[in-house]
């Protein structure tokens, strides 16, 4: 009895899965260590829940390679030689390194590249507020893979995401009649919070569709699964809207409502046609073909739903075409014949799917950044929408479920409101910046909750060109990671168990990533880390409070005034209700306030609808190439990135990375299982072992990503990737990079080291 009250427990919340599953923790601590955790109970207990990676968090605090105590470089880069110094010593040296390279070459030329925070907040935006005072540069890393579809999201519906018009109320367990899984994989990236509600629904009759160049793990529980090409999306969304089109399937109220498909465009210039062009007092107003009247008019609400969708007119001596002819008029070119030879989808199958999307009553699209991974991804997401909207499967508006919170990012993002904040720049740009100057020279950089050589494109160019030309490198890390070994000062930081943030996941809840024990060793948390520099670059007086002063400034909104720090501290709190029976609008932040069919910013790039594209690199046609397989990197449950990767628990259950190979490549290639390979191309080459494998089709392989490059015999994932950029992408957000855009050839490896 003595020795059991002596354990006390205390909720927290774990950070992992990049926000998206943010399990509830409950941390039992005996004096001050951590002895065991366990799924903390919700509102609703249907949310109770931990993952493998979860449940292995004390493995990662409790590590015994962690990172103790700051350090300094004194061998070469990537060496891994470090010697001990003190907290002082490091940010005087910091301090000195930054004023040196301010006074030569501005503020901006210092670079905070921050990745993924997973569900936490206010240690990045602890990084912005320093990055904002200084006025340097913020290196966004949405790039990192997942710039592309915030990018397609932009131009069709105006937000930087489309779940909320996807999934509608799926997250509410109102399940749809038919939910289409497209280039996603909820069973190992997602587990908790979007696979067990697919799994839910499917119990409760919803019909499974997944859409995936793998047989992954949630393709096995649908009830119909479509192997696509990497790359051949769009074409597909295309393909599936011939058969919309042609079988008069679309949703005729809802285009005229929700979308600009009957607005006018002019074939000459293919501009949108304005008021200007045929006399109307409204200059910018667009233009319609009125059904009844058999005329043009501009385009009011009183009669958009008499608005003509097909047809070609002349107006003024000027030939326009409604969008959505426009649309018809691509979608016929793919045919399902043609659209099953890009794909590599059935005929029969894409015809089916076609015909069951328009004619069920309630259908729900699911995807996320893995399908966007490609060069042109940003297409395929609104060839995606696309096919929703022309079949009114688009939400628009809620009577029932909880409003999205609103962080306080405002004294983050510009915190002297009269003076100019940082700069901005893409991860991808962030390559040119560094190794040519441009936009503009990047020559100092400080790492944040990133493994940028693991992760990032093109290891070799990293290591050859992108480190030899930074004056100075800061990483903060919990580990010798391969990005570590290349930094001049190394900063120890905490596990989610020794500091507090906050967590505005899983919807519909909120919580307090609490602190469960002091910070181990001489590790501090990195908002405690920029409050301490920032004292030194003489801001500390806006950092005062620390951690759970930043908490309170970024929770400082309305639609959180229901919650405090205090009370998350004993819970996960609901996000305010909408009440039911309300009707609660979801607009568009398009120019035209509707979904946009067509997008007027890129026609010069001929983007204009959501055309097919091939891949940049991906060879997806048969025939004699140099390169001939499309390599792909798919994500593993046993880690988030590369997190977790050298935990033990984990590593017993996955010891190693493999390739994933096709039966009919790995037999022209004498390839066997276990047999190591070598994945090759011109930027580089990776050594492991091949895994046979149906669930790749054939002219691709997979390798899950995550894994350090010192556990492969050689190279790593990144080595073979390159770092192309979009100019569409790079308009409208940022650059993408496209992991899954890749040609490679394999060999065994004895034939490849004779």
């Amino acid at each position: 009895m003595e020795e059991k009250s002596e354990i006390r427990t205390i909720r927290t919340a774990c950070p992992q899965h990049c926000g998206i599953d943010c399990c509830g923790i409950l941390a039992h601590v005996k004096g001050d260590r951590v002895i065991k955790l366990e799924p903390a109970d919700f509102p609703d207990e249907r949310d109770r829940r931990i993952c493998l990676r979860g449940l292995s968090s004390l493995d990662i605090t409790y590590h015994p390679d962690r990172l103790k105590y700051p350090m300094k470089r004194v061998g070469a880069r990537g060496e891994g030689k470090f010697e001990r110094i003190s907290w002082d010593e490091a940010y005087d040296e910091i301090v000195k390194n930054f004023e040196k390279i301010a006074k030569e070459h501005g503020w901006r030329a210092i670079g905070w590249v921050l990745g993924g925070p997973g569900a936490g907040t206010t240690k990045f935006g602890a990084y912005l507020r320093i990055a904002s005072l200084t006025q340097s540069t913020r290196v966004s890393a949405w790039g990192y893979g997942d710039a592309g579809l915030p990018c397609g999201s932009r131009i069709i519906i105006g937000h930087h995401f489309p779940y909320i018009h996807l999934f509608g109320e799926f997250w509410q367990r109102k399940w749809p009649e038919m939910l289409i899984i497209w280039g996603a994989n909820p069973a190992e990236a997602m587990p908790l919070q979007t696979m067990r509600k697919v799994l839910d629904a499917k119990e409760s009759g919803t019909y499974v569709v997944v859409i995936d160049p793998r047989f992954t793990v949630t393709a096995s529980k649908a009830d119909q699964f479509f192997g696509v090409k990497p790359g051949t999306d769009s074409a597909l969304a295309l393909g599936l809207m011939n058969v919309i089109f042609n079988f008069k399937l679309y949703n005729k109220d809802f285009v005229l409502e929700h979308t600009n498909g009957a607005y006018l465009v002019r074939t000459d210039t293919e501009m949108l046609l304005r008021g200007k062009d045929v006399g109307e007092k409204k200059p910018d107003a667009y233009i319609i073909w009125h059904d009844p009247s058999n005329t043009h008019k501009a385009l009011r609400r009183k009669n958009v739903m008499e608005a003509c969708l097909t047809g070609t007119y002349v107006i003024n001596g000027i030939e326009c075409k409604p969008v959505f002819q426009l649309l018809m008029d691509l979608a016929s070119e793919y045919t399902p014949e043609k659209t099953s030879e890009i794909t590599g989808v059935k005929k029969k199958n894409i015809i089916r799917l076609a015909e069951k999307i328009g004619t069920t009553k309630n259908v729900k699209f699911f995807t996320y950044m893995g399908f966007t991974r490609t060069y042109h991804g940003d297409i395929s997401l609104r060839g995606l929408i696309s096919v929703a909207s022309i079949t009114g499967h688009v939400t628009t508006s809620f009577s029932s479920g909880y409003m999205p919170p609103i962080l306080n990012w405002k004294p983050f993002l510009k915190v002297i409101p009269d003076k100019p904040s940082f700069h901005r720049l893409g991860i991808l740009s962030l390559y040119n910046a560094v190794i040519k100057g441009k936009p503009f020279p990047i020559k100092a950089a400080w790492f944040a909750f990133i493994n940028f050589l693991n992760q990032c494109v093109d290891s070799n160019k990293i290591i050859k060109e992108f480190y030899p030309k930074l004056d100075f490198i800061v990483q903060t890390e919990l580990f010798m990671t391969p990005s570590a070994k290349f930094a001049d000062i190394l900063l120890p930081v905490c596990s989610f168990l020794e500091f507090s943030d906050f967590c505005h996941h899983p919807y519909p809840y909120v919580q307090l990533q609490q602190k469960v024990i002091n910070p181990l060793y001489e590790s501090k948390s990195d908002a405690t880390i920029i409050s301490e520099l920032a004292d030194k670059l003489g801001f500390g007086d806006y950092f005062k409070g620390g951690e759970e002063a930043l908490i309170d400034l970024i929770m400082d909104h309305h639609s959180l005034d229901n919650v405090s720090r205090e009370i998350l501290k004993k819970g996960a709190s609901k996000l305010k209700s909408i009440p039911d029976g309300s009707n609660y609008r979801l607009g568009f932040g398009t120019p035209s306030g509707k979904i946009e069919l067509y997008a007027e910013q890129l026609i010069e790039y001929g983007e204009a609808l959501p055309v097919y594209l091939p891949p940049i690199e991906a060879p997806i046609t048969p025939g004699d190439k140099k390169y001939p397989l499309t390599f792909i990197q798919g994500h593993s449950r046993f880690r988030t990135h590369s997190s977790f990767a050298n935990v033990k628990s984990l590593l017993d259950m996955n010891p190693e990375p493999f390739v994933e190979i096709n039966p009919i490549d790995a037999m022209a290639r004498r390839i066997f299982d276990d047999d190591y390979v070598t994945v090759f191309n011109d930027r580089g080459k990776t050594t492991l072992k091949a895994r046979i494998s149906e669930s790749v089709g054939p002219g691709v392989v997979n390798i899950n990503e995550g894994w350090w490059i010192d556990q492969f015999k050689e190279g790593s994932v990144n080595h073979l990737t390159h770092d192309i950029i979009n100019p569409v992408q790079e308009k409208v957000y940022e650059p993408n990079m496209h992991m899954n855009d890749v040609a490679v050839q394999i060999k065994r490896w004895e034939d490849s080291e004779r």
